[in-house]
């Protein structure tokens, strides 16, 4: 009986370190990533909305969201961005990859159908998992709806100032905004 405890240890060692190895898989890990980013910059939204209004929580999208996506792609050891065709800040500009999977999701969408996300491999054997963002909620559309009658005009003049060649505007619910870009690095 004693002599099984170092083999069990080592075997459950060997177990760890083994499963340890294992590639993180894109389709499990990045919807918890996404879920994570989105409650910390939504929390920060709300708050501030609440706080000072939407005008004023602009400055939530602009400096904070970059650093929210900058923290939790750290600790997670993943790169994160927000994508799409119509941007408010010209960084988030969609690539060519970005861009034609928003238009498989806003194909699914005009059929009625949820886009499923996709996973793309890379040459040097990183993943990117980009998954569509749908505007879902009345509080988006303070600040992304119709100029006219959705952004009330401190908010639309704010935005002209903060973002003199803004694209974001003009949606309504259900419409697709963008996308998450989770990009894993090569499993090694």
């Amino acid at each position: 009986m004693k002599n099984l405890f170092p083999i069990t240890l080592i075997s459950i060692l060997f177990t760890s370190a083994a499963s340890a190895q294992q590639p993180l898989d894109p389709s499990v890990e990045a919807p918890k990533i996404i879920a994570e980013a989105f409650a910390k910059l939504s929390a920060e939204l709300t708050t501030a909305i609440a706080k000072d209004g939407p005008a004023k929580a602009l400055t939530v999208c602009s400096v904070r969201a970059p650093q929210i996506a900058s923290e939790v792609g750290k600790d997670h050891k993943v790169t994160i961005r927000r994508a799409t065709n119509q941007p408010r800040n010209p960084k988030n500009i969609a690539t060519e990859t970005e861009k034609n999977a928003l238009s498989t999701f806003a194909a699914a969408l005009a059929e009625k159908n949820p886009p499923k996300p996709q996973i793309i491999t890379h040459s040097d054997d990183s993943r990117t998992f980009l998954a569509p963002i749908v505007i879902s909620n009345p509080l988006c559309l303070q600040c992304h709806g119709n100029p006219d009658n959705d952004i009330a005009n401190p908010t639309l003049d704010a935005i002209r100032k903060l973002y003199p060649d803004d694209k974001a505007t003009g949606y309504q619910l259900g419409d697709l905004r963008g996308l998450w870009s989770i990009t894993f690095p090569p499993q090694r």
